[in-house]
């Protein structure tokens, strides 16, 4: 438990250092409080995304505004707690039910949010690689 706090802690530091979009302007400390506070209110909620091969079935997560993120309709990755900073979301999970148990963090770039719209890419990945969500009223 300790170790995972540390490393959300680094998460969060290692973020908060990096600026992806290469953009210099300068942002005061009330503005981007305000800008996170917003993306963070926008990203709570249920987000979903048709399952491949079964599009009438959908699939994806909640986030609450406790921190806490759950796992809907994904049965052996489970999510337990999301983090945002600046355009990055982080996603702690676990694995049931599968042969090898294992638990993490996904990273997660966010390329689109809107009321309605959440495009994210794993970070590391080509922009290709990106997975959409409408958000459930």
């Amino acid at each position: 438990m300790k170790k995972q706090t540390i490393l959300w802690m680094v998460l969060g530091l290692l973020s908060a250092c990096n600026s992806p979009s290469g953009n210099n302007k300068s942002i005061s400390v009330a503005d981007s409080t305000q800008s996170f506070n917003s993306q963070r209110v926008r990203l709570v909620g249920k987000w979903l995304q048709p399952i491949p091969g079964m599009e009438k079935e959908r699939q994806g997560f909640e986030l609450y505004e406790n921190g806490v993120a759950t796992s809907l309709n994904i049965h052996t990755l489970q999510y337990d707690k999301w983090m945002v900073t600046k355009d990055t979301l982080f996603l702690s999970y676990h694995t049931e039910g599968v042969k090898q148990v294992s638990n993490g963090i996904d990273t997660l770039i966010i390329k689109k949010l809107d009321i309605n719209n959440l495009v994210i890419s794993p970070v590391g990945t080509d922009t290709t690689n990106q997975e959409e969500y409408t958000k459930e009223k």
